[in-house]
């Protein structure tokens, strides 16, 4: 429900009950129960770099490398020969400036205008 307006919305397959999302807090309808969160990856890896102190490179590995062992997903998580070129290019505080998808941008954010240095990003 990240990105989706407030509001209630029908159920589905793992949770079959009317939920209501206000703000990241997602909840039964007419309780205050709560389902979980619904943020985004990018406000992920800000919290975590913000809360654990440490750097962003290390909060995204944990968000894409860590996640894709996790899953035995061979074909994400690292960009290297042979894997899918799904990527983001974040700024330096963790905002979302492009996305690439299978090696071509498919977003940027306003005002970006591919003014992007390659930075060295080794854990």
């Amino acid at each position: 429900m990240a990105g989706l307006p407030d509001g209630v919305y029908p159920g589905h397959a793992q949770i079959p009950h009317r939920q209501r999302k206000r703000g990241n807090k997602v909840t039964f309808e007419g309780t205050e129960t709560l389902i979980g969160s619904c943020i985004s990856v990018d406000e992920c890896v800000r919290n975590l770099h913000e809360w654990s102190g440490c750097r962003l490179a290390e909060a995204v590995r944990c968000a894409s490398e860590n996640t894709a062992a996790l899953m035995e997903d061979n074909e994400r998580g690292v960009i290297e020969e042979g894997r899918k070129a799904d990527f983001v290019v974040l700024d330096d505080s963790g905002k979302v400036r492009q996305t690439w998808i299978r090696g071509e941008m498919v977003y940027e954010a306003p005002g970006s205008g591919n003014r992007y240095e390659t930075q060295d990003c080794q854990l």
